[in-house]
C-alpha cells in the first residue's frame, strides 16, 4: 500500500492500523431503487498477528464510529475469525447508517451502508449482513486459493 492509500484506509495517527499491510481496495455502489449506497473495503496484510493486532486499532478508534454516536451493536453471525457491526444514523437529518468489521485470516474487511434519506427500508441489518457474509466468502475463497464462487 502506497502512502495515498494508508491515508485513506487508516486516517488517524499517521496511520495507525496499516502496519505491515499490503493491498488496500474499495468499491462502491448505489441502488437505483432508493437512495442505499454500499461501501467495501479491505485491507490485506502480511499475517493474521498483523491483521490481529491492527483489527482493535481501527474498529475502537475510526470505523466503529462510522454508524453515528448512538449507533447499536448487532449480531453478523458467524463470520470470519472475529466481527463487529453497528447500526445508527449518521448524516443529513438522521438517515440510517450501518458499518462492519470482520476479520478473514491475513484480511480486514468493512460493509459500509447508509442512505441519503429516512427509509429505513433502504438499510437494514439483514441487507448488511447479507453483504458482509458475501465479502467474508469470497475473502476467505481467495485465501483458500479457490476460484470466487461469484463475480460481478
Amino acid at each position: 500500500m502506497d502512502k495515498l492509500y494508508r491515508s485513506q484506509a487508516c486516517p488517524i495517527d499517521h496511520n495507525a492500523g496499516c502496519e505491515n499491510s499490503r493491498f488496500y481496495g474499495a468499491a462502491a455502489f448505489r441502488r437505483d431503487d432508493s437512495a442505499a449506497n454500499v461501501t467495501f473495503l479491505i485491507i490485506a496484510y502480511d499475517s493474521e498477528q498483523a491483521a490481529r493486532k491492527a483489527y482493535d486499532v481501527l474498529w475502537n478508534r475510526y470505523y466503529g464510529k462510522r454508524a453515528g454516536a448512538r449507533a447499536r451493536t448487532f449480531s453478523l453471525g458467524p463470520i470470519g475469525e472475529r466481527r463487529d457491526a453497528r447500526y445508527g444514523s449518521l448524516g443529513y437529518r438522521g438517515a440510517p447508517s450501518t458499518v462492519t468489521q470482520a476479520r478473514v485470516g491475513t484480511t480486514l474487511l468493512w460493509t459500509m451502508m447508509d442512505s441519503t434519506s429516512k427509509d429505513i427500508d433502504a438499510v437494514t441489518e439483514d441487507a448488511t449482513r447479507d453483504l458482509t457474509t458475501v465479502l467474508a466468502r469470497r475473502a476467505q475463497e481467495a485465501q483458500n486459493g479457490e476460484a470466487p464462487s461469484a463475480t460481478l
